[in-house]
């Protein structure tokens, strides 16, 4: 994984004098099949600190703002998440930090897979470690 692989997703959503809906359909809007969701709300710290080692996720700031900081274990970027007709698109292997939360924020999190506790690397020395692995063997 590369952080040239994190982007941007458009959500698709339709305004008119009743408000906006925004849908969001698996295999059409994200770049996977749709295994998971979950939100977080009411946020008091950090979240994240971690990488899913064969997980695609997509998240969505559905209300309110916050941080997101990704790395690959070489290069780092940071996102302002407060627009919930997009989403940032993070592929396997992809270290993030969540972190400075409004008030009011809703952060929604879709997943390719199923919760599984072996699935993440919550150690950071430890995904350096695999992230260079990976990259020496492309």
């Amino acid at each position: 994984m590369t952080l040239r692989e994190v982007r941007w997703i458009d959500l698709p959503h339709v305004s008119d004098d009743r408000g906006v809906l925004t849908s969001i359909e698996s295999g059409r809007d994200l770049p996977f099949e749709l295994r998971r969701l979950f939100f977080m709300h009411d946020m008091r710290g950090e979240r994240g600190g971690h990488a899913h080692r064969t997980t695609h996720q997509v998240i969505v700031a559905l209300a309110g703002a916050f941080n997101v900081e990704v790395s690959d274990g070489s290069e780092s970027a940071a996102y302002v998440m407060n627009d919930p007709h997009r989403g940032l698109y993070l592929p396997p292997m992809t270290w993030v930090r969540l972190r400075d939360f409004a008030a009011e924020a809703v952060c929604l999190v879709l997943a390719d897979a199923h919760y599984e506790d072996v699935e993440y690397v919550s150690d950071w020395s430890e995904f350096v470690a695999l992230s260079r692995t990976a990259r020496s063997l492309t």
